[in-house]
C-alpha cells in the first residue's frame, strides 16, 4: 500500500518522540518545505521540456503553498512565525559577528540571517508565481491569470522570464548556506525538516493546530487549482 507524504512523516515524527526532541518544525510546515521543493523542481523541469501544462500546475502550486505560508506565519508554532525570526538589524549583525568570531552554538529554527534569507527566497518565489500566472507565450498559452491582466500581462511575461535568473540565485544561495552550516559550522539542518525535532529544543506543538494547518494547506491547493481549471486557456 502506497503511504502519503502525511503518513512518512507522522512515521518520523514516531521514531523522534518528544522525550528525546523538541519539534522546532511541525507537521505543517515540513509539508509545506517539500511540497514547495517538489514544485520548483517540477515548474523548472516542465519549462525547459517545453510541458507548459506541468510548468502551470507547478505553478499554481507554488502560489498556493506560498499563500499557506503566509497564513502559517501567523497562525503556526512559534518557530514557524515571522514575528519570531525576522529580526532587527542589530541581532542580525551580532549574529553574524559570533559566528565570524568562532561561535558554534546552535539556533533553535532560523537564525536572525536565515530568517531574512527564507523571506528572500519566498518572495522570489512569490513574484515568479504571481507574473507566471499574468503571462503568455503570444501563441497558445497564457496564464490564468492573463486576461485579468490585461495590457500588463506583456510585462508580466518580460518579468517572468527575467526572474528565472533570480530563482536560480536564491536556489543556489540556499544550498550554500546549507554546506556552510554542515561543513564549517558542523550543524546538519536536514534531519530536523525531516522529523520536526533537535535534542536541545523542548516544546511540543499542538496536535490540534497541526492538524487544523494541514487542512489549510489541503484546502489551499484545492482551491487553487480548481480556480486555475476555471477557465479554458489552451487553444
Amino acid at each position: 500500500m502506497a503511504v502519503t507524504p502525511l503518513e512518512s512523516l507522522m512515521r518520523m515524527r514516531q521514531n523522534h518522540p518528544m522525550s528525546k526532541s523538541g519539534e522546532i518544525w511541525d507537521i505543517p510546515l515540513r509539508l509545506f518545505h517539500w511540497l514547495l521543493m517538489v514544485s520548483v523542481i517540477a515548474s523548472i523541469g516542465s519549462v525547459k521540456a517545453g510541458n507548459m501544462f506541468v510548468h502551470e500546475k507547478a505553478g499554481i502550486s507554488v502560489a498556493a503553498l506560498l499563500i499557506f505560508r503566509v497564513i502559517w506565519g501567523f497562525a503556526g508554532n512559534r518557530h514557524a512565525r515571522f514575528a519570531h525570526f525576522l529580526t532587527g538589524p542589530g541581532r542580525v549583525i551580532a549574529y553574524i559577528k559570533s559566528r565570524m568570531g568562532g561561535e558554534r552554538g546552535i539556533h533553535p529554527g532560523h537564525a536572525p540571517t536565515g530568517g531574512w534569507a527564507t523571506m528572500v527566497i519566498l518572495m522570489v518565489f512569490a513574484g515568479m508565481a504571481s507574473m507566471g500566472l499574468m503571462a503568455h507565450d503570444d501563441v497558445l498559452y497564457e496564464g490564468p491569470l492573463a486576461a485579468w491582466a490585461g495590457d500588463f500581462t506583456d510585462t508580466a511575461t518580460r518579468l517572468h522570464h527575467l526572474g528565472e535568473k533570480l530563482v536560480f540565485a536564491v536556489i543556489a544561495m540556499h544550498l550554500l548556506a546549507m554546506l556552510v552550516y554542515r561543513f564549517w559550522l558542523k550543524i546538519n539542518l536536514v534531519p530536523a525538516m525531516l522529523h520536526g525535532g533537535r535534542d536541545e529544543v523542548r516544546q511540543p506543538s499542538s496536535k490540534t493546530r497541526q492538524i487544523a494547518g494541514v487542512m489549510v494547506l489541503a484546502a489551499v491547493l484545492i482551491t487553487a487549482h480548481a480556480l486555475g481549471m476555471s477557465g479554458e486557456r489552451f487553444y
